[in-house]
């Protein structure tokens, strides 16, 4: 025997999921377009939903997030005076990094990123 369900069952949602009445209305609207099988002024689920669960543009008023700092590339001076100096130091001391940077042209916190990453490369070699 085959089961056969009735479409008005198949599409059934609740009214407005708690904390989500934007989304369960949503839902409804695009269900409903679906059962007619005629074509829809809704845009498909998968597009409507997609514009309601992704964060968009940030709001006027709203904090800005700070992008990320794009990569440093070191010139090949700063990266062998980094490499000699991790010959003799896989560790820098605050003092130590800030000389180093000085030295260099670099920030702190790009000699000591540069030293974090160099020790991971160097405890994979070893």
């Amino acid at each position: 025997a085959v089961l056969k369900a009735e479409p008005a069952a198949v599409f059934k949602f609740p009214l407005a999921p708690l904390g989500c009445s934007g989304l369960g209305s949503a839902l409804l609207a695009a269900g409903s377009g679906l059962q007619g099988g005629s074509a829809s002024p809704h845009l498909p689920l998968e597009l409507h939903l997609r514009g309601k669960l992704e964060p968009g543009p940030p709001e006027p008023g709203g904090k800005a997030k700070k992008g990320r700092r794009s990569r440093t590339v070191f010139t090949e001076l700063q990266l062998m005076g980094l490499e000699k100096r991790f010959e003799k130091q896989k560790y820098l001391s605050t003092p130590d990094r800030i000389d180093l940077a000085e030295s260099l042209g670099l920030s702190q916190l790009q000699v000591k990123t540069w030293y974090q990453n160099r020790r991971m490369k160097w405890k994979k070699i070893v």
